[in-house]
């Protein structure tokens, strides 16, 4: 009778609330990482759709003989498959998540799985905002989410869990889900037939892909066609209009473009190129 009347308590929200057992914790944390999981599947799908689209670009214009094009275009590859690793690796996450899940045993044990795969996740984010901006909310969501997984599940376990151990755990997840990622997209993107330019690697205050193309655009005395009476950025003017365009374009430079835009010499667009190097601001290879 005593159970009966437990029960219609409960029902009424008038009982207290029964602990849900470990495995009930498990299989609603794996029912929100399934959702995570969709959420990243459809980024994905995203990016895999723009690299294809922009290496199909590449090769039209090769088709053409418009190589420097090509050579812009081919970086932008680059890029969008530098986002596509990150994005395929929190996919991977997800899944060696769910699977680390099948053989927790206590509330310790899940509190740990998901404060590794929590911190593998804020590494991936920070990574994510350098190189792309734009999705910086969209990781952010993600974070969250793992957090208000971790309190509402594992809390009372979070203080015997060893922060040293979840750092090692996470960076060594992390670097099997990159390792899975690189070989998916080596095995499923081929690499365009040209390469950039010149292209701009991650640093710590710039991440970005960037082929620079030089073509016609100069007049003879080495200024710009276009803007005819527009007075000439130099120096640290020009260097911010340059880091200005490139994060306007997603880490691209068209020199054609920019020389024609702020009337300024090729030379100069280098020249400033250089010098933000030097600061560190960007990385040329």
């Amino acid at each position: 009778m005593a159970a009966i009347v437990s029960r219609l308590l409960q029902a009424l929200g008038l009982g207290g609330q029964r602990e849900p057992s470990i495995h009930e914790r498990i299989d609603q944390v794996i029912v929100r990482l399934e959702l995570i999981e969709d959420n990243v599947a459809e980024l994905r799908y995203k990016f895999e759709k723009r690299s294809r689209e922009l290496f199909e670009k590449v090769i039209t214009l090769l088709r053409r003989g418009e190589k420097s094009r090509a050579a812009i275009y081919a970086g932008e590859v680059s890029q969008v498959r530098n986002i596509l690793k990150m994005v395929m690796a929190v996919e991977n996450l997800v899944i060696m998540t769910k699977e680390r899940l099948k053989t927790v045993r206590d509330v310790r044990e899940l509190g740990q799985t998901l404060m590794v795969f929590g911190a593998a996740l804020e590494e991936v984010k920070d990574q994510v905002r350098a190189i792309y901006p734009n999705l910086n909310i969209a990781f952010e969501e993600l974070s969250r989410n793992v957090k208000n997984m971790i309190v509402e599940t594992s809390i009372d376990a979070i203080g015997d869990i060893d922060p040293a151990v979840i750092s090692s755990s996470a960076v060594e997840v992390l670097q099997e889900a990159m390792k899975k990622a690189e070989e998916r997209i080596r095995s499923e993107f081929p690499e365009p037939p040209v390469e950039p330019v010149i292209r701009l690697q991650p640093s710590q205050q710039q991440a970005a892909a960037v082929a620079l193309a030089a073509g016609p655009g100069l007049q003879p005395d080495g200024t710009a066609r276009g803007y005819g009476g527009q007075r000439r950025p130099s120096g640290e003017e020009l260097e911010k209009l340059v880091l200005q365009y490139i994060r306007e374009h997603n880490g691209f430079l068209d020199i054609r473009d920019f020389t024609a835009r702020y009337n300024v010499p090729k030379s100069e667009v280098l020249r400033a190129l250089h010098s933000l190097a030097e600061k560190g601001l960007i990385a040329l290879a």
